[in-house]
């Protein structure tokens, strides 16, 4: 069923006239303060990314973020909550092209470590290991991973049922099994920079989860 929105009114139009392009605009710098955030702790890591960084990488005015961000917390947490957004829409992105059924199960962990290589992870892996050492970031930090573990587990055991998989605890060990793997990969892949290394070490946890699909595949129908 449709329903139909009443007519504005002459007043709600004027404010919308208003409010909008402001509205535009405010979120534009949201975005572009998070966006130079991510570019910040990508480059220079946690503990040298400060406002003041950030705001100079924006170009925007200290006014400007701290309207937005009253402190390196808050703006930390947002970025976390953007990376995790980027990270599932790349993966998503990656795999819509994918057969549904086993092509786009054992696909999921590509097109995770894909994802883990890219700035907004590589900025999220940078607030994880800095929120071990600030006690405000440690405390609001966790629920952002947890959303973002949730939707990946929900995702994989999805596609897990859909190939006719029943163990759920297996599937989720294994999802977390894989995102602790790929983390240290990516961790690696900062300091040595050994490309060529880290995607061999994937190509083991690749091999890893086909033959393990294919136990629970076997053992679902026993």
């Amino acid at each position: 069923m449709t329903v139909k929105r009443k007519p504005k009114t002459k007043a709600e139009s004027t404010v919308a006239s208003v409010r909008g392009p402001h509205a535009e605009r405010t979120a534009a710098m949201r975005k572009r303060l998070i966006e130079a955030a991510i570019e910040c702790l990508t480059k220079v890591g946690y503990g040298a990314t400060t406002l003041q960084t950030v705001t100079n990488a924006a170009g925007a005015s200290r006014g400007a973020i701290l309207h937005h961000f009253p402190n390196k917390v808050d703006l930390m947490i947002a970025v976390a909550e953007y990376a995790a957004e980027k990270q599932n829409r790349h993966v998503a992105r990656a795999l819509a092209n994918t057969a549904e059924g086993m092509d786009r199960f054992l696909g999921i962990t590509m097109a995770t470590w894909d994802a883990m290589q890219r700035p907004p992870a590589i900025a999220l892996l940078e607030i994880m290991m800095g929120s071990r050492s600030d006690p405000e970031l440690g405390a609001r930090f966790p629920a952002v991973i947890e959303s973002l573990e949730k939707f990946q587990r929900e995702g994989v055991w999805e596609q897990a049922q859909s190939v006719g998989i029943t163990d759920k605890a297996q599937v989720e060990a294994m999802t977390w099994l894989h995102n602790a793997a790929m983390r240290g990969l990516a961790m690696e892949l900062m300091f040595s920079r050994d490309v060529r290394r880290a995607n061999s070490a994937m190509k083991l946890l690749k091999r890893y989860k086909g033959w393990l699909t294919g136990e629970l595949v076997v053992r679902a129908y026993d």
